[in-house]
């Protein structure tokens, strides 16, 4: 049985820490969404950067021509975020019970988000994520790798093979792609991690 982790309210910690100080903050798109976008020849489109944190991403995106909205569970974080960019919608939104109207988004970013959830709200995540993409809608999954060593203990977000990540979505999605990668940040060393292109069935 999974153990479950203790992650810090993520409210406090926003208000508290310096958002460049964060070791997932990356101010640039990340590079393996950023070479998928391009492979797809993707252009427009309403993209939602889900615990968009700093807001980097969904600001990125907004550049690229998307409707970029960009969500998290944090008011601190999102109150930070809307300092950084008028053209971005960010609100204060929890995946788990969201308030987005159905097939809201053509596109999802989720760099972080699902490998904090224990394994027993995963399901509501699923849930939800079927409800708010589009037909033929995309999610770009970024979790950590089992193949990261580095984190002291049972630290730091719950740790992914690919084969986990078929096993919790393939039952309702398509798995276009699964591939080992790192997480773009602050850290001297980047941590491992696996990028998913995971498309939604009709």
């Amino acid at each position: 049985m999974t153990q479950e982790k203790n992650f810090p309210d993520w409210d406090s910690f926003y208000k508290e820490t310096n958002v460049e100080e964060m070791p997932w903050y990356e101010k640039n798109l990340d590079s393996d969404l950023k070479d998928q976008i391009n492979f797809m020849n993707l252009t427009s489109g309403k993209f939602l950067d889900l615990g968009t944190g700093p807001g980097t991403q969904a600001i990125q995106l907004d550049k690229l021509g998307f409707e970029a909205t960009g969500a998290d569970i944090s008011k601190n974080a999102i109150s930070k975020a809307q300092q950084l960019s008028s053209n971005v919608n960010f609100v204060v939104d929890d995946i788990l019970n969201s308030s987005f109207p159905d097939n809201s988004f053509d596109f999802i970013l989720d760099r972080g988000c699902f490998h904090v959830f224990e394994p027993s709200l995963r399901k509501d995540y699923l849930n939800q994520l079927k409800r708010i993409l589009k037909d033929d809608g995309i999610l770009f999954l970024k979790v950590m790798s089992i193949e990261e060593k580095g984190l002291p203990g049972d630290g730091g977000p719950y740790k992914f093979s690919k084969q986990d990540v078929s096993d919790i979505f393939e039952k309702d999605f398509e798995i276009v792609q699964i591939k080992p990668t790192v997480y773009y940040g602050t850290l001297e060393e980047l941590p491992k991690a696996l990028f998913a292109v995971i498309k939604q069935k009709n």
